[in-house]
């Protein structure tokens, strides 16, 4: 096998999306298929490169698949590699891009087993309204908005979940719920495409799952920029890449989702984004690529 396309048990065949970048590399001869990454019985070594696709369950086992990257990068070349795992799958790194000078929703992380009074974390920050959210997370897991009328229930769930888990606090962002959020999609530091995220009416889940939108849109020159800023943040070269921004006070950009490892990268809106991509995995391989 040249490469394999990693995904999880809830998906054996890829993301629909993520198709698009199989038939691509079928198309060009490569020896490509999906592979689960939880499969005790896949030698990892067989494959020539690994990247990680649509590997939407390590949220409920993070050590598990963060081993799992170290293990697989000691026998062949992971995309992105193991060290974006453990760093991109816990979202303390916002904090870690807010000290290195990128525009970022402010954020506070709780660490598990720590108490917390919501009230006066708002109250020291100044922020009003808030959303709370689990550190480790795919598809809005735990997220929870948190208007000042309802800090009762967010104390509730925050106790609920805090002994056992690393939780998020974060100020509301009002755009979210106008303008949404803008992904946009990088192949090798180049941005292919953008997308712009809705959530449904009176959600802050911007997830499809939840009865979010998506539709294609263009960045403009700031958000492009302050996207740039995180991909050279990362400090290693990115094979892929999301990164989902949002409008803070006048409409200045800030990223809401920084994604390394297993984003989806919106492929069926765009054919470009997947030549790209399918060429990089050729010429990591050896092969042609062109671009």
């Amino acid at each position: 096998m040249d490469v394999a396309l990693v995904t999880c048990a809830a998906l054996p065949g890829l993301h629909s999306d993520d198709r698009h970048l199989l038939h691509a590399l079928r198309a060009a001869g490569v020896d490509a298929d999906p592979v689960v990454w939880g499969d005790a019985h896949q030698d990892w070594g067989e494959p020539r490169l690994v990247v990680v696709r649509s590997a939407w369950d390590y949220s409920f086992r993070r050590e598990a698949f963060v081993a799992w990257a170290e293990r697989v990068a000691g026998c062949t070349t992971l995309w992105n590699s193991a060290p974006i795992v453990r760093w991109n799958t816990h979202k303390r790194y916002l904090c870690d891009l807010a000290e290195r000078g990128v525009p970022v929703v402010p954020t506070v992380v709780l660490e598990a087993g720590s108490h917390v009074s919501l009230e006066t974390l708002l109250a020291e920050r100044g922020w009003a309204d808030a959303v709370v959210k689990a550190a480790v997370a795919q598809s809005g897991r735990y997220a929870m908005a948190v208007p000042r009328d309802r800090r009762a229930a967010g104390q509730a769930h925050l106790e609920r979940l805090v002994p056992t888990e690393d939780m998020l606090v974060q100020p509301h962002v009002p755009s979210v719920a106008t303008t949404g959020e803008l992904s946009l999609v990088f192949v090798d530091g180049r941005c292919t495409h953008a997308v712009r995220k809705r959530a449904e009416a009176g959600d802050v889940r911007v997830h499809d799952d939840y009865g979010g939108s998506v539709v294609p849109d263009e960045p403009d020159d700031a958000a492009l920029a302050v996207a740039q800023a995180a991909l050279a943040a990362a400090g290693e070269p990115l094979h892929y890449a999301r990164v989902d921004v949002v409008a803070g006070a006048e409409g200045k950009p800030m990223i809401m989702e920084f994604e390394l490892v297993e984003p989806e990268l919106f492929l069926r809106f765009s054919p470009k984004a997947v030549a790209m991509f399918a060429a990089s995995i050729e010429r990591a391989l050896g092969g042609p690529g062109p671009t």
